[in-house]
């Protein structure tokens, strides 16, 4: 079952935007400025341990919390695997960030353990298992964060269980991350919400996710500047981050296509029409978190088509 030629194996698992401000749970792409590798490294025994984790900010090193050890331990007890794995950690995605870093944790050690197989799993079976690692992260599974990482580009979660994906059309944009320096954990961000929504603001979000995904296919960025607000989720959210309405308003004056959280926040995303005006909306979003005395971080990307992938692989 396992490739007996391969000594290690080390994958990259890209950030995620989730939510994309209309499609709460459901709606995702990957952002490859960033991400985080996970190299396994085969053991003789049935141990899976964490070897070591780069990381500026202090991770989970227990194997049943930290969320790229507790899936390859979970698939190797199914798969009856008869060896044991080292991890390496090189995590680059701030925790509690909104960029889909528990996510890419375990969906880059599940692509590298995957190399190791003769068979390998198929993408809808990683993502299962990727799930175990959101529910040890937030005590939730939710995919809008593992199914972009997993399959790449523009993402549509039909189903998390079982997993049903819908590949959508990547948008001709380019993509603002900034990343205030600020914490903002998912089961706190998810503690916040209301348990029930009107019915009319129910219509009108639903018009808009719906008016989203039909631009994404037509490639009408007018249609898109009108679609991309979200009247349920951010503003319960807004709270989280000081002066983030400050933060969106300065985007769009500079010319954003839309703004909004990436994820659970901190971060926040926005969409430009080419780079040169991303870097002006990159610089009039940062000039405010400044006036905030605030420190941050804020990448520049086209939105890739590239999935989670290996990396390098190393022979017995």
């Amino acid at each position: 079952m396992i490739k007996k030629n391969i000594h290690s194996v080390t994958a990259f698992a890209p950030a995620t935007c989730a939510n994309v401000a209309v499609g709460f749970d459901i709606l995702g792409f990957a952002f490859h400025a960033v991400g985080d590798s996970v190299t396994l490294t085969r053991r003789n025994d049935n141990k899976i341990v964490i070897e070591k984790i780069d990381s500026t900010e202090k991770l989970p090193s227990e194997i049943e919390r930290n969320t790229a050890s507790v899936v390859i331990q979970k698939v190797c007890e199914d798969l009856r695997v008869n060896h044991g794995f080292s991890l390496h950690i090189h995590k680059k995605i701030p925790l509690s960030s909104g960029m889909g870093g528990s996510a890419a944790s375990a969906v880059a050690a599940l692509v590298a353990f995957n190399a190791f197989l003769e068979s390998p799993l198929t993408a809808h079976q990683l993502a299962q298992y990727a799930l175990l690692g959101e529910e040890v992260a937030s005590g939730h599974q939710h995919a809008d964060n593992i199914v972009p990482c997993i399959f790449g580009g523009f993402t549509l979660v039909q189903s998390a269980s079982p997993i049903a994906v819908i590949k959508l059309p990547t948008p001709d944009v380019t993509c603002i991350l900034v990343h205030p320096h600020l914490h903002v954990p998912t089961r706190e961000a998810r503690s916040v919400l209301a348990a029930s929504i009107s019915l009319k603001d129910y219509i009108k979000q639903s018009a808009n996710l719906a008016a989203f995904i039909s631009c994404l296919y037509s490639n009408d960025k007018a249609i898109l500047k009108t679609s991309l607000t979200d009247i349920l989720i951010e503003p319960q959210r807004a709270q989280f981050v000081p002066g983030f309405y400050a933060i969106k308003q300065a985007a769009l004056e500079a010319g954003a296509l839309g703004v909004s959280f990436s994820g659970s926040g901190p971060s926040i995303f926005a969409f430009a029409d080419n780079e040169a005006e991303a870097a002006n909306i990159a610089n009039a979003m940062c000039d405010q978190l400044k006036l905030l005395n605030m420190n941050y971080d804020y990448w520049i990307s086209s939105i890739s088509d590239q999935a989670a992938h290996v990396t390098e692989i190393k022979q017995s």
